[in-house]
């Protein structure tokens, strides 16, 4: 019987350059550990994960040394110790991971021990590791910012809620009248439990809320505050003027005011763009992902900024609405609350120097 010879049967394995081929090209992070403690091999998605210019900044070198360091890395350090020194395989986790420049990463992290391949390792020796890397840093931050969100919105609404039952009960149940300088400092005791709020419960930055200056734009924010300052000076003034004129006298003098109050009023400012700007337009922004979500965010915060107003009037509500709007768009443009606050101390106080 006469047989036919078997065509060689072709290997279905893929080659070590392949492999090269499908790490490389890998959005998470590869990394391979010898039995010796030094890195064997990376990626390109994880040298641009920790910030690596060339795999020989890697390569060869202690993954003790690189990665382990950092103390405050705790979490970190003691998942990889389990892995070398106890030799534990570990599932998929989350762990942070703080750079040398301060910068955070948020990491899911999966270790793999490799086999023993050569016979002069013995149980007890570390075989080596494959370590699985995905940066979840732009998730973290993204479930965090909701975190944020979510308390700050609670606090403003019961904050608002709370200001304004407070100011119908004394105004109409109990017919209490008043001073202004008191709804003032309601506003200024509810910006300092948000402020609190912030600091404590939520991961802002104080440069994300706009109090720490933006230096290369200070000159160009001072001119244009300047400017906005000098035109709505101007039409308070002249509108000031004109009421005389028609004999519409809303005070007995001209203009009055003490330099106790124009101090106390420039603490007032700022708090008060802490809550507008710093608070509830950076807030309503980063929520509302449309087309137009800049100019909605000021528009909304604007009308919860004359909201706060109420207790003074009509007129001063829709006055402190305009100014509102031009607060915002500064803030939008620099970032940076002191320009606000400066520009809301000068026409708040003039305002009330000339009206009430």
């Amino acid at each position: 019987m006469n047989t036919e010879t078997l065509p060689e049967q072709k290997s279905s394995s893929i080659s070590a350059i392949q492999k090269d081929m499908i790490f490389r090209n890998m959005s998470d992070g590869i990394m391979t550990v010898g039995e010796n403690g030094d890195i064997t091999y990376v990626n390109a998605a994880l040298l641009e994960i920790f910030h690596f210019e060339k795999e020989e900044d890697v390569l060869g070198k202690s993954f003790e040394k690189i990665f382990l360091q950092n103390k405050k890395n705790r979490a970190f350090i003691k998942f990889f110790t389990l892995a070398m020194e106890k030799q534990q395989p570990t599932e998929k986790t989350s762990l942070r991971y703080r750079m040398d420049n301060g910068e955070k990463l948020f990491l899911d992290i999966d270790v793999s021990l490799m086999e023993r391949t050569w016979s002069h390792i013995s149980e007890d020796c570390f075989p080596g590791m494959m370590i699985l890397i995905e940066n979840a840093t732009d998730r973290f931050t993204l479930r965090q910012r909701e975190h944020d969100y979510a308390y700050i919105f609670a606090g403003i609404i019961f904050c608002i809620t709370s200001y304004l039952m407070a100011w119908s009960c004394i105004r109409f149940t109990l017919g209490i009248h008043l001073h202004t300088s008191v709804y003032t400092m309601l506003i200024e005791v509810i910006t300092f439990a948000l402020f609190l709020e912030i600091v404590f419960f939520t991961s802002f930055s104080l440069k994300e809320i706009g109090l720490i200056p933006h230096w290369k734009k200070l000159k160009e924010n001072l001119l244009e505050t300047l400017a906005v300052a000098v035109v709505a000076g101007a039409v308070l003034v002249l509108s000031k003027i004109l009421l005389s004129l028609f004999g519409i006298r809303i005070k007995s003098y001209f203009i009055g005011g003490s330099w106790r109050g124009l101090a106390n009023y420039g603490f007032t400012a700022l708090l008060q763009e802490f809550l507008a700007r710093g608070v509830i337009q950076t807030s309503v922004k980063s929520l509302m992902r449309i087309k137009y979500q800049k100019i909605l965010g000021i528009i909304l915060t604007s009308l919860l900024f004359s909201l706060m107003h109420m207790p003074f009037g009509f007129i001063f509500m829709m006055g402190a609405f305009v100014l509102s709007l031009a607060l915002g768009y500064l803030f939008e443009r620099h970032g940076d609350l002191w320009g606000c606050a400066l520009l809301h101390w000068f026409c708040g106080y003039l305002t009330m120097c000339l009206y009430f």
